[in-house]
């Protein structure tokens, strides 16, 4: 349980154990001023009980339940637990009393009913015992803390008193720990020139002078993040956005997207094949009609022979002028509506020959590759059958292109 001390009103924590049967003396978490509480077993209620009978004083009388213990038993009056609520000032006794002061009435023998038992609704408290009265020591006489020195010269402790307190710091520690006070009102409290409820006042008036904290909605690292993200959003739209841009463009004008660069160039030197492509691609044969999708990619040729079909195919999209037609070879087995349109990389003239499967169709009798939906397919050319040979794809003269669609 907790009860209330008379002179500081303080609230301190008493444990009893069941099995103790003598009084217990606690000593004031704030003054440290000595109670001895008697036990009755026999006849005393258990710990429930007990806090039940407090719980309803408390409510009864519009006290809180630390004042109701010390109420009922006998540490405090009714009067002065409602002075507490309403915030009176309690002028701090002289001197503090000897360690043998019992404020409860008497032992069990003598006290045959508590007061909590008889009348929980009391009005008034029983009469405080009157100390018995003990000789002073000097200051000579004991050795205390020296930091209760200068309240002991000026009158505040006696020396038995700042014995009793032990610690200087230790206690003013506890003091601000317990009471959330600042370590300037705990020492004043430490030594005895303030009680706990004139230091919870001073603390009270000096938060209610100070000017609110200010408050951020949002930190800084939030506001950092969110920049971040929205500024990495609208980069990738504008990226897609580019892309799609500049694939059209070259759907539409059948430009190379990248340049040959010199090393490849350095690269095709020691080949048989021509020296170089030239900076802007040929146009494709005449007679061909070459289809591109929006991205650049060759969809669909169609052409009078598989040679024109196979340099329109090198010749337009966004492969343009980076393929070299090679030679037109036969199927296997030979099929004389089928042909093989091989061609090379001069971007990377080390990988292997690639070519494409051109078709003759039998009711226009023109050749065409791909099925104008798809980009046209490139696979690796089958070896020749025995007594079959290729032919080598010849210079085509350019001429402008008679249809086309992208």
């Amino acid at each position: 349980m907790r009860f209330r001390c008379a002179q500081c009103r303080a609230l301190t924590q008493v444990q009893i154990s069941a099995r103790i049967i003598a009084p217990v003396i606690t000593a004031c978490s704030g003054c440290g001023r000595k109670y001895r509480f008697a036990v009755d077993r026999p006849r005393a209620a258990d710990d429930q009980e007990r806090y039940r009978r407090a719980k309803e004083f408390a409510e009864t009388n519009q006290i809180d339940l630390g004042s109701a213990y010390s109420v009922l038993e006998g540490v405090m009056t009714l009067e002065e637990a409602h002075g507490i609520r309403k915030g009176v000032p309690v002028t701090p006794a002289g001197a503090l009393p000897p360690l043998e002061i019992t404020p409860l009435a008497a032992e069990p023998s003598l006290r045959p009913t508590p007061a909590w038992r008889s009348a929980p609704t009391q009005k008034t408290a029983p009469a405080r015992p009157v100390p018995a009265q003990r000789p002073g020591l000097s200051e000579s006489e004991v050795s205390y803390d020296p930091g209760f020195a200068a309240a002991v010269r000026e009158g505040c402790l006696t020396p038995q008193q700042a014995v009793e307190r032990g610690d200087h710091r230790a206690l003013a520690l506890r003091l601000s720990q317990r009471h959330r006070l600042s370590m300037e009102l705990a020492f004043k409290v430490a030594e005895n020139r303030m009680t706990v409820h004139q230091a919870l006042q001073q603390k009270a008036a000096h938060e209610a002078k100070e000017p609110p904290r200010p408050q951020t909605s949002v930190s800084h690292g939030v506001w950092n993040f969110m920049i971040f993200s929205v500024g990495a959003m609208i980069l990738a739209g504008l990226g897609v956005h580019v892309y799609h841009v500049w694939g059209d463009y070259l759907g539409q004008r059948g430009m190379a997207m990248l340049e040959p660069t010199p090393a490849a160039a350095s690269t095709r030197a020691h080949l048989t094949a021509p020296a170089e492509a030239p900076s802007v691609p040929a146009p494709p044969p005449p007679m061909t009609v070459p289809k591109t999708d929006s991205t650049g990619q060759v969809v669909e040729v169609v052409g009078p022979d598989p040679g024109s079909v196979l340099i329109s195919f090198c010749s337009t999209g966004r492969q343009s002028g980076r393929r070299e037609a090679i030679e037109i070879a036969p199927t296997s087995p030979p099929d004389a509506s089928a042909r093989w349109g091989v061609f090379r990389s001069l971007d990377n003239p080390s990988l292997a020959p690639r070519a494409i499967l051109i078709r003759k169709d039998q009711r226009s009798g023109r050749w065409t590759t791909g099925d104008g939906r798809t980009p046209i397919m490139t696979e690796t050319p089958p070896a020749p059958s025995p007594g079959t040979h290729a032919v080598p794809i010849e210079a085509v003269p350019a001429a402008p292109v008679t249809g086309g669609s992208s």
